[in-house]
């Protein structure tokens, strides 16, 4: 008999099941799907992924790779352009490693884990008005992992400096198993000896070092940002000032050397006040020019994007002289003993007049329109992906480095080489430093454009050496693709000691092979397949997935449920496990600067595999003489099945049927249930329901299923708002939008209720919504219906629907009523939660507009305003475990925030958010505010009938 073996990766699995246990290690075909890609150009398919919660997690596994000789591949968000988070064999994900261990502000440091992202780093830090320096532009989503390993700096490297320079200690877990607390040591310190007798590696490093140290010093990059090669440079500094300086080996060694566990980082006071400016240069060379007098200012941040740039980006978008040949960012920040901002403004504008600029200055001082300045430039990379069907920005000379007084003569050259090759090409940067990134669109599926990329390749990197006497990298790392052309820039002698120190802490060398020191061609390994769909694989989308901010897992995320969906040999039943966790809460879409919408491509895959219990449901839904009357029965028996006990038995009675929605389908005790409403909405205002041959009123109502079958007084104060603003409406004929039957891939069904509602609101001029999902799905019946002869009429009913916070903001009415009128009650503060439907609908500042407008309420923003809270519809009754998990960051940002009330434009993120706050708050609707400051609300019983309820 042949003798069958299993597969690598599930032997692996199985091992580090035993040592970790299960729900730590993964190896199904989704999982590896998702884990064989980050932000670069580059798909390496690993055995296994593990996950670390801890230290034991990370040295049994660090210990295991070495003991069987399988490459390890530490890994935090995935976001590096380098190709230095992915490889075969194992991957160690830290990602669950993400608290912040403790804070000394006085001192000014904290010890951090390396799953933290950037910007939730600074948010927990912001209560202490101190912050971590460095800020990549990818911050929304890089951890410190990432950025310790890279050596990353960005926008603001000019004040704070790149990340080595603001690192205390490292704690390191060896290619040995052991811990290394890897802080400076000085040369007499007692503890030096016996630590390096610990960890004989590190002996050899020291003495490597200290004997080549004239070779170290000719061969150090003499540019302000360096991130290629080893950092012995550092190391040679520390020997000659009497320190062995650990952390500078290791702050971007790409996990190549040790894997990371903690560090604890310098932390810098947050600046008291700031100013952006845009510059708009109507000649390069007059740049070169500008910032010698630009730096006299002591910016913060110096950032270029060249005219290939803007051209490709879109002018008129983001309101770029068409003249303009460059544009300037430049930041200010209030610094001790300096003159304010206030006067370093004013000497800006005095020295911009002798720029011959293409367009007037742009100042901008309050936070969101410094947003709205620096929103461009911190969404470049994904936003090229738009331009173009086939060419795709492809990293792969994209962080050379220079003299910052040859910037402009490094733009020059470099547009003539892409300009020679008929390439479109991206050039930007941090000019303050010399720091260029050169993204240019090719199709490398193209024969012409692969051999493109490569000659300009060597063309390039030889050139910033040779010509520019620059480093080829600044601050994404070395990783796969400038992996060949490290003993290229520092010479054989020097690589060779690169290889040394390898050798000597990770003798097997099996911590990342591949990356930092390679003669593997860049083009090995490229993802051809990937670089022809529309993702960036940013992962600008994770930063929001409500799902991944839980698990910290990346098949359970947006990024990675677009790999596993778009698969070519995708299997609905074998990647079910992921593609049933997504909420289709749109936050992916929302914050895409490519205009993916993952949500939608799993619900297209759904739609494969309808639920046919939700279809049960909805069938019966789609009858309402049916539906109703049983709705009606429960809502006259809820006071007797809605207690406590009654509720448990109703949940483990229910569990056999809801278990065919989903496994981990309950309907909790604990949920919040509204009121059901014992007579509906239309039963309510029947003289709002248009007869038939009547007129059709201007303003139809389209109120859902929420507000017509819930007792919650919603419905009644979104009528009671349109009439104050004298807009009555009529209630025409409606079925469900079609947001939860589409959830669950009934999409033909979906199709059959937005036909009807299609032909009932055609003759109005607007169609007021109370609900974020209404809002939404009624506008995107037209991607429901593209290229299908409905497509036009939801084109433009599109155009007519609007929230009932929009029509309030718009209305004089409300503030010119409201401010003479004195406060119901007292002063309440109100903070807002911005539903994710409505935010993908593109409704975000009128419900803040409306509750600041109110008298009688003190609107505080939150923090978390726009997360996901987790309800997400019937979701919280799908994963109520999960659900309630998501909800937990939210619940302390309201706590935070102090409200004693909660805002929302849902009544589905009303039930979420009563359900997760348990009292802690109060929770309404927009329009239920509103109408409490007017004085306007009707009674319950609406416009006629016996009174009851």
């Amino acid at each position: 008999m042949p003798l069958i073996l299993p597969d690598a990766h599930s032997s692996i699995a199985n091992d580090l099941r035993q040592r970790l246990g299960s729900d730590k290690v993964k190896d199904d075909q989704s999982s590896r799907r998702a884990y064989a890609v980050d932000a670069s150009i580059y798909r390496l398919t690993p055995d296994t992924i593990a996950l670390a919660h801890n230290e034991q997690d990370i040295s049994t596994v660090v210990r295991y790779a070495v003991e069987r000789g399988i490459p390890l591949t530490p890994r935090a968000a995935g976001t590096n352009l380098t190709g230095s988070a992915i490889g075969t064999g194992i991957i160690l994900d830290v990602s669950p490693m993400n608290r912040i261990l403790e804070v000394n502000r006085e001192a000014g440091w904290a010890r951090i884990q390396p799953g933290i992202v950037l910007a939730e780093l600074n948010k927990q830090l912001a209560p202490q008005q101190v912050m971590f320096g460095p800020d990549p532009s990818s911050g929304e989503m890089c951890k410190l992992g990432g950025m310790l390993a890279n050596n990353s700096s960005g926008p603001h490297t000019l004040r704070y400096g790149s990340v080595k320079d603001n690192v205390r200690s490292l704690r390191l877990c060896l290619s040995s198993g052991e811990w290394l607390d890897a802080q400076p040591f000085r040369l007499t310190d007692p503890l030096l000896p016996p630590l390096l007798a610990r960890h004989p590696g590190l002996e050899i490093v020291r003495t490597l070092v200290d004997r080549h140290r004239a070779l170290i010093h000719s061969k150090a990059p003499r540019v302000s940002k360096n991130s290629s090669g080893y950092n012995l440079f550092g190391l040679v500094d520390g020997l000659e000032a009497g320190l062995f300086d650990l952390p500078k080996l290791f702050v971007g060694s790409e996990g190549t050397l040790g894997v990371m566990s903690e560090a604890t980082i310098r932390l810098v006071p947050r600046p008291t006040a700031t100013v952006t400016a845009l510059l708009h240069f109507a000649h390069l060379e007059k740049v070169g020019e500008a910032v010698p007098q630009l730096l006299t200012l002591r910016p913060s941040a110096l950032e270029i994007m060249d005219a290939h740039t803007l051209d490709l980006i879109g002018r008129s978008r983001h309101g770029i002289p068409s003249e303009a040949a460059a544009t300037l960012l430049i930041e200010l920040d209030e610094e001790p003993g300096q003159p304010s901002v206030q006067e370093r403004s004013a000497r800006l504008r005095s020295l911009c007049r002798s720029f011959n600029l293409a367009g007037e200055i742009a100042l901008a001082f309050d936070r969101e329109e410094r947003d709205q300045l620096w929103k461009a430039r911190k969404a470049l990379y994904p936003t090229l992906y738009r331009f173009d069907a086939k060419k795709k920005p492809i990293n792969y000379v994209d962080d050379v480095v220079v003299r910052a007084e040859r910037i402009s003569e490094l733009i020059r050259y470099l547009g003539g080489v892409f300009t020679g090759e008929q390439v479109p090409v991206a050039i930007f940067g941090h000019i303050g430093n010399g720091n260029a990134h050169i993204v240019p669109l090719l199709d490398v599926n193209d024969p012409k454009d692969f051999e493109r990329m490569v000659e300009t390749y060597h063309e390039i990197h030889n050139a910033v050496l040779t010509n520019f006497d620059g480093s080829i990298c600044g601050e994404h790392g070395d990783g796969r693709v400038r992996a060949g052309y490290v003993r290229r820039m520092f010479g054989d002698d020097l690589y060779d000691l690169f290889v040394q120190v390898k050798r000597a802490l990770d003798p097997s060398g099996l911590l990342n092979p591949g990356v930092k020191l390679s003669e593997t061609p860049f083009t090995e390994h490229i993802d051809y397949t990937r670089l022809s769909k529309s993702c960036a694989t940013c992962a600008k989308c994770n930063a929001v997935c409500p799902v991944y901010d839980v698990f910290q897992s990346e098949d359970m995320s947006s990024r990675g449920w677009y790999e596993i969906v778009t698969a070519s040999d995708y299997s609905y039943l074998e990647s079910k496990r992921v593609v049933e966790a997504c909420l289709n809460c749109k936050s992916c879409r929302t914050v895409c600067p490519a205009g993916v919408d993952v949500s939608e491509l799993i619900l297209r895959k759904r739609a494969e595999q309808p639920n046919q219990a939700a279809g049960w449901i909805f069938r019966l839904h789609a009858r309402p003489r049916w539906f109703e009357p049983l709705l009606k029965l429960l809502a006259w028996t809820q006071p007797w099945w809605d207690r406590p006990a009654l509720r448990a038995w109703i949940d483990r009675m229910t569990r056999p049927f809801l278990r065919r929605i989903a496994e981990t389908a309950r309907l909790a005790p604990d949920i919040a249930l509204p009121t059901l409403a014992r007579r509906h909405l239309r039963d309510r205002y029947q003289t709002l329901i248009p007869r038939p041959g009547q007129a059709p009123r201007r303003v139809a109502y389209f109120h859902g299923c929420a507000a017509n079958y819930f007792d919650d007084g919603v419905g009644e104060a979104v009528i009671s708002v349109l009439r104050h603003l004298n807009l009555e409406p009529d209630l025409p004929p409606q079925r469900c939008s079609g947001t939860p039957i589409e959830t669950y891939g009934h999409r033909a069904l979906a199709k059959e209720g937005a036909r009807f509602n299609l032909r009932s609101l055609a003759p109005y001029e607007t169609v007021v919504t109370g609900c974020a999902s209404c809002t939404l799905m009624l506008k995107d019946y037209a991607l429901l219906f593209a290229g299908e002869p409905e497509e036009e009429e939801a084109l433009r009913l599109a155009g007519r629907v609007k929230h009932i916070s929009e029509v309030a903001a718009e209305a004089p009415l409300l503030s010119a009523s409201a401010s003479g009128q004195a406060p119901r009650a007292g002063r309440r503060k109100v903070t807002y939660h911005s539903s994710c439907h409505l935010r993908a609908a593109g409704v975000t500042k009128p419900p803040r507009q409306v509750l600041t407008q109110l008298p009688g309420i003190e609107y505080v923003e939150m923090v978390d305003a726009d997360r996901c809270a987790g309800g997400a519809g019937t979701y919280l009754v799908k994963d109520y475990e999960t659900s309630q998990r998501i909800v937990e960051r939210k619940r302390r940002a309201v706590e935070q925030s102090g409200a004693e009330v909660v805002a929302t434009s849902c009544p589905a993120c009303m039930i979420q958010l009563r359900t997760g706050l348990k009292g802690r708050a109060d929770v309404q609707h927009v329009a239920q505010l509103v109408a409490d400051t007017l004085g306007e609300r009707l009674q319950p019983h609406g416009d006629g009938g016996d009174g009851s309820a």
